[in-house]
Formats: structure tokens, C-alpha cells, sequence
């Protein structure tokens, strides 16, 4: 492992490199949340259970690491603590080159796209905003749920706001594809009344 972490860059090692270079605490906060988004995606779509335990263990110095410490490791927090190229640390190198190998590149381009979110929709309306599906996904809907329970929409509060992937124009609404999955239902995509939110960079 040790000669792949010198041959191959991580794309997560790009990112705890990167994330340094960046003094705006909000874009700071878009690349916590993308570590969240990908920490959550290794752990519920990759058949291998095993993947985070053992970057845990390896970014703690490894297998043989006379750290005991057992505590679970969360990749947002983890940057800060990347010593890169400013120390010797062959256990936080052999981590990031065993993510590299354990993650497929859709994931790791999912992933990049959310590092590199550059705009935001915040709620503005007091009385908060529903985030709506598309209509032609509602008789599917229905037919699962006859009796809704908010299934065709997700109420969101004044102020709340989240990192965008896209978002476009769609006559009184935006289509919003958001960096992140929300309501019970887990989605991304969603209409919502231009008069509700407002949309701004990072």
C-alpha cells in the first residue's frame, strides 16, 4: 500500500490539500458537508462494510498502531488534521491511497461535484417554503402513498439553507438539485416558488 500512496493522488488527499487554501468559512462549510455527503454513501451504497473501520484504523496509524483509541473517525472533521506534506505520515497517506482504491469513480465524481459547489438556496419566506416533486412523478407517488403524508412535498423552514448542485428557471419556480438528499424521502431534485427562496454564490 505504501508505494501506491506515493505513485497514486487520492482524490481525497486533492481534497484535504485544498480544503487549507481556503479562508471563507461558508466554502469550508460546502466541503464538510461533501465529506458528510460521501462518509454517508460509502457507508449505505458500497456492499463492503468495512471501508470506513478500516481508513479509521489506518489513518490512526495503522494495524499495528499502539493507538487504541476506537472512537469513530469522521471525514468532515479530518482535514484539519491532515499533515500532508508538512510531516512524515505514511499511515494518513496509505489511508487516503486505500479510499482511493475502495471507492468507484462514479462515487468519487459525485463526490467532487458537491467539493466544488459554488451556489446556495435560502429559504426567505417567514412562513418557510415546500420543496415540491415534479408533477409527472406524482401519480407514481400517490399510488405508493394514497394518503400523501407530505410524500409530494417537504416543508422547510424560514432560513434554512442548502449547497446547490444546479438550479434553473422553470416559469414561477426553480428546479433545485441539491448538494445533499433531505426530507424523509431522501431527494435532491425539487421544485420550489422563486418568491420563497433566494438564490446567491457561496
Amino acid at each position: 500500500m505504501a508505494n501506491q500512496s506515493a505513485t497514486t493522488i487520492s482524490f481525497l488527499k486533492e481534497a484535504f490539500t485544498s480544503f487549507a487554501t481556503y479562508s471563507n468559512l461558508q466554502k469550508q462549510d460546502v466541503q464538510r458537508q461533501a465529506l458528510k455527503w460521501l462518509q454517508l454513501h460509502i457507508e449505505t451504497d458500497l456492499a463492503d462494510t468495512t471501508i470506513i473501520p478500516q481508513f479509521n484504523q489506518m489513518w490512526r496509524g495503522g494495524a499495528h498502531s499502539s493507538n487504541a483509541d476506537s472512537s469513530p473517525l469522521y471525514l468532515e472533521n479530518l482535514p484539519g488534521s491532515y499533515k500532508g506534506n508538512k510531516t512524515v505520515s505514511n499511515h494518513q497517506e496509505d489511508a487516503l491511497a486505500f479510499i482511493q482504491e475502495k471507492v468507484p469513480q462514479e462515487l468519487q465524481d459525485e463526490f467532487k461535484k458537491r467539493w466544488e459547489a459554488k451556489a446556495k438556496v435560502e429559504v426567505s419566506n417567514a412562513e418557510g417554503a415546500l420543496f415540491k416533486i415534479d408533477e409527472r412523478e406524482t401519480t407514481v407517488l400517490q399510488a405508493e402513498d394514497p394518503e400523501g403524508n407530505g410524500t409530494a412535498w417537504f416543508k422547510v423552514e424560514n432560513n434554512q439553507t442548502y449547497y446547490l448542485l444546479s438550479s434553473e428557471e422553470k416559469g414561477d419556480y426553480y428546479y433545485v438539485v441539491l448538494c445533499a438528499e433531505i426530507s424523509p424521502q431522501n431527494r435532491n431534485a425539487w421544485y420550489v416558488a422563486q418568491s420563497d427562496v433566494k438564490i446567491s454564490n457561496v
